[in-house]
């Protein structure tokens, strides 16, 4: 019965996800997908509660979502990929400009992409 119900909850969870691409990660546990998912989309990194909610529920898929998008936060949030960003007209990241130490080179480089690619 127990069981019945967590499925409940969760499939009402899910049913709540507004947008597709977080319910299809949500559904097959897939937390570095999200994670990386979250980072490209400018997403801040998702609290204990909001991961739970979404059927992350033990420590250690919290901490492969974690991992994963502090981890995906270097490589994507990288200056010389903000030009290519610009370029493909991608919109502002949050993360990558407020949340990084080199967030003001980050959004000088996506910025001319975006002049670039207006061209």
């Amino acid at each position: 019965m127990r069981n019945i119900l967590i499925a409940l909850f969760m499939i009402i969870g899910l049913a709540g996800c507004a947008n597709p691409y977080v319910a299809k990660y949500s559904e097959s546990n897939n937390w570095t997908g999200l994670a990386y998912y979250d980072v490209e989309h400018g997403h801040k990194a998702r609290s204990a509660e909001e991961l739970d909610k979404l059927g992350a529920t033990s420590e250690q898929a919290q901490k492969t979502y974690q991992d994963a998008f502090e981890d995906h936060v270097k490589v994507y949030c990288d200056p010389k990929n903000a030009y290519r960003a610009g370029i493909l007209e991608k919109p502002r990241n949050s993360v990558c400009i407020d949340d990084t130490p080199t967030g003001w080179i980050y959004k000088e480089n996506w910025l001319q992409g975006l002049e670039a690619g207006r061209l």
